[in-house]
């Protein structure tokens, strides 16, 4: 069955900053179409919060979800996976399935990946990262590493900078997940910011783990329905 049989609609916060390929706001990252729009009123600084997102920037989400089902889209999922939050209020407004974050993987690797301190998360700042922004489901005995503050990729992302060294972003992406290697014996890691997934090969290459993120969660359900 051919890859354009598959659609996927991309709700993206308002940004300008760089989309490498692999990034889930680059329309090329997939072998099947993606369609991307950004968003007027949600910035990085409305997602990346210990609030949750309400009000008229919920409300747009809801809105571009319901454009991107009436493009034929078979799957709708987010830019930033600190959008857990509104994955029951989007699902419930749209009939095709709504993926809001790559955290949505944690019950699945809980049960794989058992022992405590097997699963990693580099999460785009875990100072804001909260248990509501996983959905209900539980963290117990999970780690949590952040790229704050003084990491290329979060300078860019946090000012909306035009400009990316992405040879330092890879770099210092690997050295984030190895530290939660060598600090806590992790074997897995999942990505909770999209912006990290240009860099999983060489993650993987470098440390010899498994790392997801929401490309992966996104193709998962795509093999699934037209593999």
């Amino acid at each position: 069955m051919a890859m354009s049989e598959f659609t996927v609609g991309v709700i993206q916060l308002n940004t300008n900053f760089p989309r490498p390929l692999g990034d889930i706001g680059n329309p090329e990252t997939f072998g099947f179409q993606s369609i991307v729009v950004k968003l007027d009123l949600a910035t990085v600084a409305d997602a990346i919060s210990t609030e949750v997102i309400d009000g008229p920037l919920l409300d747009e989400m809801v809105e571009v979800a319901l454009q991107l089902e009436a493009k034929g889209c078979d799957l709708i999922t987010t830019s930033c996976g600190f959008l857990g939050p509104v994955q029951s209020h989007v699902q419930e407004n749209v009939t095709v399935p709504f993926i809001s974050t790559s955290l949505l993987l944690l019950p699945f690797l809980k049960t794989v990946y058992s022992a405590p301190n097997d699963i990693g998360i580099l999460t785009f700042d875990s100072r804001a990262l909260r248990p509501h922004h996983f959905v209900g489901h539980d963290i117990g005995g999970v780690v949590v590493q952040g790229l704050e503050s003084d990491t290329e990729l979060y300078r860019v992302i946090s000012n909306d900078e035009r400009a990316l060294d992405e040879q330092r972003a890879a770099r210092e992406v690997t050295e984030r997940v190895t530290k939660l290697i060598d600090e806590f014996g992790v074997r897995c890691v999942i990505f909770e910011c999209t912006n990290l997934s240009p860099y999983k090969s060489q993650v993987r290459s470098a440390t010899g783990i498994a790392v997801f993120d929401l490309v992966d969660l996104v193709s998962f359900h795509r093999n699934a329905l037209k593999g």
